[in-house]
Protein backbone atom coordinates (compact mmCIF):
# COMPACT_ATOMS: atom_id res chain seq x y z
CA UNK A 1 0.00 0.00 0.00
CA UNK A 2 2.76 2.15 0.64
CA UNK A 3 4.07 1.70 -2.67
CA UNK A 4 1.23 2.61 -4.10
CA UNK A 5 0.51 5.64 -2.57
CA UNK A 6 3.60 6.92 -3.78
CA UNK A 7 2.84 6.21 -7.53
CA UNK A 8 -0.14 8.09 -6.85
CA UNK A 9 2.33 10.92 -5.07
CA UNK A 10 4.54 11.04 -8.27
CA UNK A 11 2.14 11.51 -10.83
CA UNK A 12 0.17 14.45 -8.63
CA UNK A 13 3.71 15.74 -8.63
CA UNK A 14 4.15 15.16 -11.93
CA UNK A 15 0.88 17.37 -12.90
CA UNK A 16 2.69 20.84 -11.73
CA UNK A 17 4.86 22.41 -13.80
CA UNK A 18 6.76 23.84 -10.78
CA UNK A 19 8.22 19.88 -10.75
CA UNK A 20 9.26 19.30 -14.16
CA UNK A 21 12.53 19.62 -16.30
CA UNK A 22 15.17 20.25 -13.93
CA UNK A 23 14.05 22.47 -11.78
CA UNK A 24 13.72 20.09 -8.91
CA UNK A 25 15.06 16.28 -8.22
CA UNK A 26 12.45 14.04 -7.04
CA UNK A 27 13.51 11.02 -4.68
CA UNK A 28 10.97 8.52 -3.88
CA UNK A 29 11.45 5.39 -2.07
CA UNK A 30 9.73 2.65 -2.52
CA UNK A 31 9.43 -0.68 -0.35
CA UNK A 32 9.34 -3.36 -3.36
CA UNK A 33 11.74 -4.02 -5.62
CA UNK A 34 9.00 -5.32 -7.74
CA UNK A 35 7.38 -1.72 -8.09
CA UNK A 36 10.37 0.06 -8.95
CA UNK A 37 9.08 -0.40 -13.10
CA UNK A 38 5.67 1.20 -12.14
CA UNK A 39 7.48 4.45 -11.93
CA UNK A 40 9.29 4.16 -14.65
CA UNK A 41 5.68 3.54 -16.88
CA UNK A 42 3.66 6.51 -15.21
CA UNK A 43 7.04 9.08 -14.91
CA UNK A 44 9.41 8.18 -16.69
CA UNK A 45 12.67 10.16 -16.11
CA UNK A 46 10.78 12.12 -13.57
CA UNK A 47 11.72 10.57 -10.19
CA UNK A 48 14.62 8.88 -8.79
CA UNK A 49 13.55 5.39 -6.95
CA UNK A 50 15.03 4.43 -3.92
CA UNK A 51 14.10 0.77 -3.11
CA UNK A 52 15.21 0.73 0.75
CA UNK A 53 14.54 -3.01 1.23
CA UNK A 54 16.76 -3.90 -1.62
CA UNK A 55 19.73 -1.24 -0.30
CA UNK A 56 19.26 -2.81 3.67
CA UNK A 57 19.47 -6.07 3.13
CA UNK A 58 22.67 -5.71 -0.04
CA UNK A 59 24.17 -3.50 3.12
CA UNK A 60 23.37 -5.72 5.81
CA UNK A 61 25.19 -9.09 3.60
CA UNK A 62 28.32 -7.00 3.42
CA UNK A 63 28.30 -6.09 6.56
CA UNK A 64 28.39 -9.46 7.64
CA UNK A 65 30.49 -10.60 5.11
CA UNK A 66 33.47 -7.62 5.99
CA UNK A 67 33.65 -7.19 9.43
CA UNK A 68 33.89 -3.01 10.58
CA UNK A 69 32.38 -2.18 7.43
CA UNK A 70 29.31 -1.40 9.16
CA UNK A 71 30.98 1.79 11.00
CA UNK A 72 32.86 2.31 7.88
CA UNK A 73 29.47 2.64 6.40
CA UNK A 74 28.08 4.74 8.93
CA UNK A 75 30.56 7.19 9.21
CA UNK A 76 30.01 7.94 5.26
CA UNK A 77 26.32 7.49 5.47
CA UNK A 78 25.62 9.87 8.77
CA UNK A 79 25.48 13.04 9.54
CA UNK A 80 28.45 12.92 11.55
CA UNK A 81 31.67 12.99 10.01
CA UNK A 82 32.14 13.13 5.36
CA UNK A 83 29.68 12.97 3.38
CA UNK A 84 29.36 12.41 -0.68
CA UNK A 85 29.15 15.63 -2.89
CA UNK A 86 28.64 16.28 -6.15
CA UNK A 87 30.43 19.56 -7.74
CA UNK A 88 31.53 20.28 -11.13
CA UNK A 89 35.19 21.45 -11.31
CA UNK A 90 35.69 23.42 -14.85
CA UNK A 91 39.71 23.93 -14.39
CA UNK A 92 39.58 19.87 -14.08
CA UNK A 93 38.27 19.56 -17.78
CA UNK A 94 40.91 17.32 -19.95
CA UNK A 95 42.35 15.68 -16.81
CA UNK A 96 42.63 12.14 -16.32
CA UNK A 97 40.93 10.78 -13.43
CA UNK A 98 45.12 9.69 -12.05
CA UNK A 99 45.70 13.36 -12.16
CA UNK A 100 42.79 14.63 -10.39
CA UNK A 101 42.76 12.19 -7.47
CA UNK A 102 45.98 14.62 -5.62
CA UNK A 103 43.63 18.07 -6.38
CA UNK A 104 41.72 18.11 -3.24
CA UNK A 105 43.38 18.88 -0.33
CA UNK A 106 40.28 18.32 2.20
CA UNK A 107 38.66 15.82 -0.07
CA UNK A 108 39.00 12.55 -1.72
CA UNK A 109 37.65 12.16 -5.23
CA UNK A 110 36.02 8.62 -5.37
CA UNK A 111 34.18 8.88 -8.90
CA UNK A 112 32.47 10.83 -11.69
CA UNK A 113 29.00 11.81 -12.59
CA UNK A 114 28.76 12.66 -16.60
CA UNK A 115 27.14 15.32 -18.03
CA UNK A 116 24.60 12.16 -19.45
CA UNK A 117 23.67 11.11 -16.04
CA UNK A 118 26.14 8.19 -15.75
CA UNK A 119 28.06 7.67 -12.61
CA UNK A 120 31.18 5.86 -12.40
CA UNK A 121 33.03 4.89 -9.18
CA UNK A 122 36.43 4.28 -8.75
CA UNK A 123 36.78 5.67 -12.85
CA UNK A 124 39.72 4.11 -14.76
CA UNK A 125 42.77 6.06 -13.97
CA UNK A 126 42.92 7.31 -17.85
CA UNK A 127 39.28 8.35 -17.48
CA UNK A 128 39.05 11.95 -18.99
CA UNK A 129 36.98 14.39 -17.39
CA UNK A 130 34.91 16.26 -19.74
CA UNK A 131 32.18 19.56 -19.76
CA UNK A 132 29.91 18.99 -17.29
CA UNK A 133 31.17 16.24 -16.00
CA UNK A 134 30.72 16.37 -11.82
CA UNK A 135 33.41 14.82 -9.32
CA UNK A 136 31.96 13.06 -6.55
CA UNK A 137 34.10 13.27 -3.34
CA UNK A 138 34.17 12.39 0.09
CA UNK A 139 34.58 15.81 2.07
CA UNK A 140 33.59 16.59 5.45
CA UNK A 141 31.17 19.38 4.12
CA UNK A 142 29.85 20.93 0.60
CA UNK A 143 32.01 24.28 1.06
CA UNK A 144 35.00 22.77 2.99
CA UNK A 145 36.76 21.71 0.06
CA UNK A 146 38.08 23.17 -3.64
CA UNK A 147 40.44 22.09 -6.37
CA UNK A 148 44.31 22.89 -5.48
CA UNK A 149 46.56 24.40 -7.74
CA UNK A 150 47.96 21.07 -9.13
CA UNK A 151 51.88 22.02 -7.89
CA UNK A 152 52.22 18.41 -6.52
CA UNK A 153 54.28 16.14 -8.45
CA UNK A 154 52.81 12.53 -9.68
CA UNK A 155 54.93 10.44 -9.03
CA UNK A 156 54.32 7.20 -11.68
CA UNK A 157 54.63 3.95 -10.75
CA UNK A 158 56.11 1.21 -13.74
CA UNK A 159 55.29 -1.68 -12.33
CA UNK A 160 52.09 -2.82 -10.97
CA UNK A 161 52.84 -5.83 -8.56
CA UNK A 162 51.41 -8.97 -9.18
CA UNK A 163 48.30 -9.92 -7.68
CA UNK A 164 48.49 -13.76 -6.66
CA UNK A 165 45.01 -15.56 -6.31
CA UNK A 166 44.00 -17.39 -3.44
CA UNK A 167 41.57 -20.30 -2.84
CA UNK A 168 38.16 -19.09 -1.61
CA UNK A 169 37.02 -20.26 1.08
CA UNK A 170 33.75 -21.34 1.93
CA UNK A 171 32.14 -18.77 4.47
CA UNK A 172 29.94 -19.28 7.07
CA UNK A 173 27.27 -16.45 7.90
CA UNK A 174 24.46 -16.31 10.35
CA UNK A 175 21.97 -13.68 9.03
CA UNK A 176 19.55 -12.21 11.01
CA UNK A 177 16.15 -10.70 9.09
CA UNK A 178 13.94 -11.29 6.68
CA UNK A 179 13.94 -10.55 2.65
CA UNK A 180 11.53 -12.71 0.30
CA UNK A 181 14.74 -12.52 -2.59
CA UNK A 182 17.11 -14.50 -0.22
Amino acid sequence: EADSNMVRQVMALKAFDEFGGNDCHVVVEVNDVDNQELFALVAPDFAEVVVTHDIIGRLMLQCARCPGLACVLEEMMGFEGSEFYFEEWPELVCKSFYEITCRFDDAVPIGIKTSTGEVFINPENDHIIKEGDKILVLAEDNDSYEVNDGSYKIHRINKVPEIFETEQKVEKIMFCGWRRDM
